[in-house]
């Protein structure tokens, strides 16, 4: 039996003696979030929550204008084969399983087909990294273009206003965010300007959303092309965020990859908004680089793809059936949001204190209140606030797209349910509004 002793004195000599604790002294507890959770607050979700969270002082039905959910009540059933397809993804049991990170090769192609087909882009299943929804695919892009500020002083180009999102996902990540105007006045297309001069050479992307939410407009070619134009004197990439693509009614859409000779693009879209089923969470990037000078961006891309191991494997399973859907399938979707569009045009049009641009894209339209002919009210975030408590109508105040003065609804509801909505917003406004 070995000596006990003997191993613990050698064991000493060789190792310092452990320090006595001092029993008297009290350890608290000091579990803490990161700060950057307080700065990714969706704007979006905590003022449908404030504004919402008490009834209504009247008795009509409260009607939800504020998310940009097509499913609500609902506006149109998805495509039937998009149905049957998931439906036998899930019978045939056999698309259970992981998948590549960045998405099957079938999904893959599926949106390289897609795309050829409706933008006249061509890709490479190479290009092409799926995601869980534009949400996802953003946070992802954000994090392999955006460097640590220790490494790398960085800013990047938004959209004002625009999608309250973008800030929140750029909330943990140490780039500088510079604002550029789009402008009310020119349909909301950007204030080229504005871009040319925040551009330097820190700036790692501008992002430009078309068509946009929460303005409903839809850029035209040139406006576009000068947007690339400026992009390639800088030499930055551009993300586009064309989630809403091919949702136009007054002119064709326009991708900006089919635009881009030289300035990477990368694209974001998916199924949520033009195929109506955004609870399955399912959307893409794809990278157009006609000159080759984003191969970085295109390894990180496939990197960050496979930290979350690809999206939903029954969806992949039926997305080639998905994005094959037939045009006439769009082309009811597309008149339905367009007479809503021209519904609440001519609305808004005979409120007192509100105008409107008429839009053109996506599915909204963006209201502005003039704070003049409503003494009483102070403000958007009010407005919306009283507007809920006495009509039972909520609508998505500027002030969560970086644009207080205005309001935004949601073009998605059955036609019968925005004449009531206009109804109650004219009401309203009568009630409330000074007339000179």
């Amino acid at each position: 039996m070995p000596d006990l002793q003997l191993i613990a004195a050698q064991d000493s000599s060789t190792h310092p003696p452990v320090k006595e604790v001092n029993v008297g002294s009290k350890r608290e507890w000091n579990v803490r979030a990161s700060p950057a959770v307080g700065r990714s607050r969706n704007p979006i979700r905590e003022t449908l929550a404030s504004i919402t969270a008490n009834q209504p002082s009247c008795s009509k039905t409260p009607i939800n204008l504020g998310l940009g959910d097509p499913t609500h009540y609902p506006l149109h059933p998805p495509p039937p084969a998009a149905i049957e397809a998931v439906a036998k993804a899930v019978i045939g049991g056999g698309s259970n399983g992981y998948l590549n990170g960045v998405g099957s090769t079938e999904a893959r192609q599926a949106v390289v087909d897609y795309h050829g087909r409706w933008d006249r882009v061509k890709y490479d299943i190479s290009d092409i990294v799926l995601t869980h929804g534009v949400g996802q695919g953003l946070d992802l892009l954000f994090s392999v273009m955006i460097p640590p500020a220790s490494v790398e002083r960085s800013n990047i180009l938004l959209p004002r206003p625009g999608f309250a999102q973008y800030t929140a996902l750029l909330a943990n990540l140490d780039a500088e965010i510079r604002y550029y105007d789009c402008v009310e006045e020119k349909d909301w297309e950007v204030d080229l300007e504005m871009i040319d001069t925040l551009c330097d050479e820190n700036t790692r992307a501008i992002l430009v959303n078309n068509p946009s939410n929460p303005c409903g407009s839809n850029y035209s070619r040139q406006a576009l092309k000068d947007i690339l134009e400026i992009a390639d004197k800088h030499k930055v990439p551009i993300i586009a965020d064309e989630i809403y693509g091919h949702m136009t009614w007054s002119s064709p859409f326009t991708p900006l990859a089919s635009l881009s000779t030289s300035v990477p693009i990368i694209t974001l879209s998916g199924l949520s908004k033009r195929f109506l089923v955004p609870g399955w969470r399912f959307g893409w990037l794809c990278l157009h680089d006609p000159l080759g000078v984003a191969s970085s961006i295109k390894s990180g891309m496939q990197c960050w793809g496979n930290r979350f191991m690809g999206p939903n494997s029954l969806i992949q399973s039926a997305l080639p059936s998905i994005l094959a859907t037939e045009p006439e399938w769009y082309d009811e979707v597309i008149n339905k949001i367009e007479l809503l569009a021209k519904i609440v045009y001519q609305g808004i049009s005979d409120a007192p204190g509100l105008s409107t641009t008429f839009p053109s894209g996506a599915m909204y339209s963006f209201v502005k209140i003039d704070t003049a002919a409503f003494p009483s009210i102070r403000d958007d975030v009010a407005f919306a606030t009283a507007l809920y408590d006495e009509q039972a109508v909520f609508v998505l105040p500027g002030l969560c797209f970086g644009m207080p003065g205005y309001f935004r609804i949601v073009l998605g509801t059955p036609s019968e349910v925005m004449v009531d909505v206009i109804g109650r917003i004219q009401e309203f406004c009568d009630e409330h509004s000074v007339r000179d």
